[in-house]
């Protein structure tokens, strides 16, 4: 297949390596075509175990994940992952249940999108993910502790305490908890957290959002000893 060159406009990688974990080889084909001609390098793994090889042999820069693949599944890559790096994991897959999705993001995957999908959302989901993984650093105040009573957020170590006690989360999981706390008692609108947190695209993708303040909620209150943290109208 002779991929063209980058499409101009509003998204364009930069050259970044994406690793496509899928077992059907004309959707990874399909997948594969949307995202070089927007810029980006991709390598295909059929399954599981070739996409553990490839993020030890050399870790990408995203990793797009279907969950049903042979040998290991999806979710054993998540968990494999996670132990080693916060690289960008984007689930894409025909499971679209609710216990899917939030098992999926709990598990460390950053975004959930299901199949039949559109290739111009994903690309644009995948531009998303990458800015997200760019300029975490760069938020003006990002590096500053918060601290509410019971509650430590380190910003140069992204390490959450709760009573003293380590609180372990996804990448997205922080970035919501962080926004909230710079907020304390503030009532935030889904759609200016859900643009806040995954970004522009994501403003009436509040089922993404229920599913990670569920899992975040959970996490914290195994801590919290019956103190909530968040709530919501």
């Amino acid at each position: 297949m002779t991929v063209p060159p980058p499409v101009p406009g509003p998204i364009s990688g930069h050259g970044e390596r994406i690793l496509v974990v899928e077992d059907e080889p004309a959707f990874a084909e399909l997948i594969s075509f949307w995202l070089e001609r927007h810029g980006w390098h991709t390598e295909i793994a059929p399954d599981g175990a070739h996409a553990l090889r490839s993020v030890e042999e050399r870790l990408p820069d995203l990793i797009v994940l279907d969950l049903s693949l042979p040998r290991v599944d999806g979710w054993k890559v998540i968990e494999r992952v996670r132990e080693q790096s916060l690289v960008p994991i984007i689930v894409v897959t025909a499971r679209g249940s609710e216990a899917d999705k939030v098992r999926g993001l709990a598990s460390g995957a950053d975004d959930y999108v299901t199949k039949p999908l559109s290739f111009p959302e994903l690309v644009a989901r995948v531009a998303a993910a990458l800015r997200r993984a760019r300029g975490a650093a760069a938020i003006p105040g990002a590096a500053a502790t918060l601290e509410h009573p019971g509650i430590r957020i380190d910003g140069l170590s992204h390490r959450v305490e709760v009573d003293d006690q380590p609180v372990h989360l996804t990448p997205t999981e922080y970035r919501l908890l962080r926004h909230l706390a710079e907020r304390p008692g503030v009532l935030v609108p889904h759609a200016d957290l859900l643009v806040a947190v995954w970004g522009p695209g994501y403003r009436d993708d509040h089922h993404l959002l229920r599913a990670t303040v569920r899992n975040l909620r959970a996490k914290l209150a195994a801590r919290a000893g019956g103190r909530r943290y968040i709530e919501t109208e």
